[in-house]
């Protein structure tokens, strides 16, 4: 293939990410409420507590209130979500064109671009990319770390700083999240073939180590003496899987991937690995690029799937170097059929189902994370033929990115702006109620009590006897509809309201 075609169809196979990218990480970012973990990453200190204290206090990397912390001079009470996001999302768009550079780098094109399109699409970094959290600075780091890593190795030009740009870019990752260090065998495998390539490397290698030592260091040193027992707790409980509900990362892989897409999945990294194992038979080569990116897989893998017995939503972690293989399935598919067929036909064949399988992968994702037209999954969504299944609160649900309002600060104004007797309460999570509501919670003591239709927690249920005979027998004083329907009522429960059985 000349060098002009080449760069024309690399450019084809660029835009196509960066339109699939963005459409489904910016196009109504700014729709939902502030969620659960998304509030906790928001730049908060309580009164008179200084920046240092305030972020060896987190459970994560500083990172993401690093950025937050910026965002304040723009968006000084985050009440803009668009901008409160637009870093995550941004992030979350040039990852994927990070991934498809590196990949580029070691192996053809077209097979970079399969994986690149399946990251692009997939529900977890979609997910991550339109809240205020941690992975998609995660991911962009641990990336671009490969990428300068594979620069210097690959370049004459990018020694040595495409080391040092590397090394630092690791260092962000892991100081946005320790997920940042799954990376480590594909980085040790760069780091010995620039040894071999450029024998001369080693004390720059060595100078960067150290480098990526301090940098870490300087956080997390003083943030493993300064551990809380809270996180301590929160660490055992994830590794221990202290908790009632099922925990399956196969099933919350189907959650944000409703049809279809674990069986696509399975079926061409099965493709890929077995094209792996041939290829590797056949040449006799193990140490190369594709081994080093399955070593990467499997040590997440072990890691997540059986020393952690709630691996959550960090399963990311591993559906990166699993796309490669993905990728690597699909080009074994267009290769089998030019080899059945042998005619300009082969071309047309493989581009209509490689656009009918992404088709349906990005027209997924973007009814499952853009559209809210019916807010899946607190609520069925049609999805051309087929119908979204609602989750079933016994798994374990990491539910981050999805499309959901229920009008919060409207509900704020109104509470706030109406007389109450400083308390109040509400069937949601304590943890987006009390962000927008600056008032004590309590049932018992509640004068207002918001009653919210498909909550975050799957259970409209309401359980206090005081709260629920008042709902029962009287009318909600504010309602707050979408499409006809009421998403939130809002009930006004007097102070001298006492139940017949506790007179």
């Amino acid at each position: 293939m000349n060098v002009q075609v080449f760069k024309k169809r690399d450019t084809i196979f660029t835009l196509i990410l960066l339109f699939s990218s963005f459409i489904l990480r910016m196009v109504n970012l700014g729709y939902s409420d502030y969620q659960g973990d998304e509030i906790k990453a928001l730049f908060l200190p309580d009164q008179g507590q200084n920046i240092s204290a305030f972020l060896l206090d987190q459970r994560k990397g500083p990172v993401q209130f690093i950025v937050t912390f910026f965002i304040k001079f723009i968006n000084p009470d985050y009440s803009n979500e668009f901008l409160t996001r637009l870093p995550f999302a941004l992030a979350g768009i040039f990852a994927v064109l990070v991934f498809y550079k590196f990949l580029k780098l070691h192996f053809k094109d077209e097979v970079a671009f399969f994986a690149s399109f399946f990251l692009s699409t997939n529900g977890f970094l979609i997910a991550f990319s339109r809240i205020v959290q941690y992975q998609s600075f995660v991911i962009l780091f641990m990336l671009l770390s490969l990428y300068f890593f594979s620069l210097a190795l690959k370049n004459d030009n990018w020694r040595p700083k495409g080391v040092y740009f590397g090394i630092i870019s690791w260092a962000v990752s892991i100081l946005s999240h320790y997920d940042g260090i799954f990376i480590f065998p594909f980085v040790f495998f760069l780091f010995f073939k620039l040894i071999k390539t450029a024998p001369n490397i080693k004390k720059h290698l060595l100078f960067s180590f150290l480098t990526f030592t301090l940098l870490i260091s300087v956080f997390y040193i003083p943030f493993i003496f300064s551990i809380s027992q809270s996180t301590l707790e929160y660490w055992t409980n994830r590794l221990s899987g202290g908790s009632e509900k099922i925990s399956s990362s196969k099933y919350l892989f189907t959650v944000y991937h409703p049809i279809y897409t674990i069986h696509i999945y399975t079926l061409l990294a099965a493709l890929g690995f077995s094209r792996f194992v041939f290829e590797k038979i056949r040449k006799r080569i193990l140490m190369d690029e594709t081994f080093f990116i399955l070593l990467w897989l499997l040590v997440t893998v072990v890691f997540l799937e059986i020393i952690v017995n709630i691996p959550g939503t960090h399963i990311f972690t591993y559906l990166i170097p699993l796309s490669f293989f993905i990728g690597y399935g699909i080009k074994t598919i267009k290769d089998l059929i030019f080899w059945f067929i042998k005619h300009y036909v082969a071309n047309l064949v493989t581009y209509f189902g490689i656009l009918i399988v992404f088709s349906f992968l990005f027209l997924q994702s973007y009814a499952v994370f853009v559209d809210h037209s019916n807010e899946y999954p607190w609520e069925g969504e049609k999805f051309l033929i087929w119908e979204f299944p609602k989750p079933t609160p016994i798994f374990h649900l990491s539910m981050f990115g999805f499309p959901y309002n229920r009008n919060w600060e409207e509900i704020r104004d109104i509470i706030i702006s109406s007389q109450n007797n400083g308390y109040y309460s509400t069937n949601e999570r304590e943890s987006i109620s009390r962000y927008y509501i600056p008032l004590n919670k309590s049932s018992e003591k509640a004068g207002y009590f918001v009653l919210i239709r498909n909550p975050q927690s799957f259970n409209e249920t309401v359980t206090n006897l005081r709260v629920k005979t008042w709902i029962d027998n009287n009318l909600p004083v504010f309602t707050v509809s979408k499409s006809g329907k009421n998403i939130v009522e809002i009930y006004y429960i007097p102070d001298n309201f006492i139940l017949t059985s506790q007179i």
